[in-house]
């Protein structure tokens, strides 16, 4: 077997035990959560989390100076857990901050109600930039290097 096809073996075998270990971390959360329908209603975050999304819809852009991004949520340690760009020519800023912000309180309860940790990692604040959209050509505000959910 050649060096190449034993690392590709490796890297799928590697996959592998990582899905299977995630698998069975889910199982253990699952069989520990409570049987109560409390437990299987969707956070409150997922409702902000979809508003602030909303709120900045396209993120259609003309020009450089129109592009923002957003840090959404709170990680256990303080920082974002993703971020968004938006644009300042299709979002209202003030309604935005507001939605941001209430999803930012809701995620700090849901963690310290779940008694959640995170890995305490600060990410650099990524990039965002004004481009034409592989999709469809329209220009519109996407993330560069850094965060998260960068692009690049």
């Amino acid at each position: 077997m050649n060096l190449t096809l034993s690392t590709s073996f490796t890297r799928a075998a590697v996959g592998a035990a990582a899905l299977l270990a995630m698998a069975g971390c889910a199982a253990a959360i699952d069989a520990a959560a409570p049987s109560t329908s409390a437990a299987k209603t969707e956070p409150r975050s997922a409702a902000l989390q979809a508003r602030v999304v909303q709120l900045i819809g396209d993120a259609e852009c003309s020009a450089q100076e129109q592009c923002r991004k957003v840090g959404l949520g709170a990680k256990p340690c303080g920082g974002a857990e993703s971020w968004l760009p938006w644009s300042t020519k299709v979002t209202d800023a003030q309604a935005l901050q507001e939605a941001v912000l209430a999803l930012a309180q809701a995620r700090v309860e849901e963690n310290k109600a779940g008694g959640l940790a995170s890995d305490c990692m600060r990410r650099p604040d990524p990039t965002v930039v004004c481009r034409p959209r592989a999709s469809d050509g329209k220009k519109t505000c996407q993330l560069g290097q850094g965060g998260t959910d960068s692009a690049i």
